[in-house]
């Protein structure tokens, strides 16, 4: 099955999920397609693509890992859309969909961290962010070198998306920490939008817009 049909059943699947097995399952699986899509891409005989190819699948087997010791073994985790997957097709278009994927897998997980009530679960969610973000990066970079290349590289990917890629939009940074410790203050609780330069290590952003 083409990437692009099966990140968008992803993408649905993700929305749909309502309860938290059923959510760190969905993003788990976010990962591990992410990991066969990249492994596709470093079969490629462009060496730019090939190299990042490699970055991605080694990216998104991280982040299947982090998401792994929550996720009880089911037939959705032991078959898995990535096994499913026979060709990328248009790398452009299946690459910006993978983008939207990890971007909302990204900021599910936030929300389940902000809702967590146990240490274990915080931290899963935590971890995740930070491995999916990872994957995101590389899929931006793997875009972009399909972007730059002409011939079977360069996908017309319409709409808005190519403007909208050149901007700095701001960042909603959302500061977290485990359960019991208190929780943040009314203060740090508000809205706080900066530009991407300016959010601190310890802290989780989330690109709005």
């Amino acid at each position: 099955m083409e990437a692009l049909r099966l990140i968008k059943t992803a993408r649905h699947a993700l929305a749909e999920a309502r309860h938290v097995p059923d959510v760190l399952a969905e993003a788990r699986q976010a990962a591990l397609l992410a990991e066969a899509v990249g492994a596709r891409l470093a079969e490629s005989e462009d060496d730019e693509l090939t190299g990042l190819g490699r970055q991605l699948s080694e990216a998104g087997a991280h982040a299947a890992v982090c998401l792994e010791r929550s996720v009880a073994t089911n037939a959705l985790v032991s078959g898995g859309r990535a096994g499913r997957l026979t060709e990328v097709g248009e790398p452009a278009a299946a690459l910006g969909a993978l983008d939207e994927l990890l971007r909302e897998v990204g900021e599910t997980l936030v929300v389940l961290a902000c809702g967590a009530d146990t240490e274990s679960l915080y931290w899963t969610c935590i971890d995740g962010v930070d491995a999916v973000s990872d994957c995101k990066d590389v899929a931006a970079r793997l875009r972009e070198a399909t972007d730059r290349g002409g011939g079977e590289r360069r996908t017309a990917l319409g709409g808005a998306e190519p403007e909208r890629a050149g901007q700095a939009l701001p960042l909603l940074v959302v500061r977290l920490g485990p359960p019991g410790d208190g929780g943040p203050t009314e203060e740090e609780r508000a809205p706080d939008y900066r530009a991407p330069g300016e959010i601190g290590a310890a802290e989780v952003s989330v690109q709005a817009g």
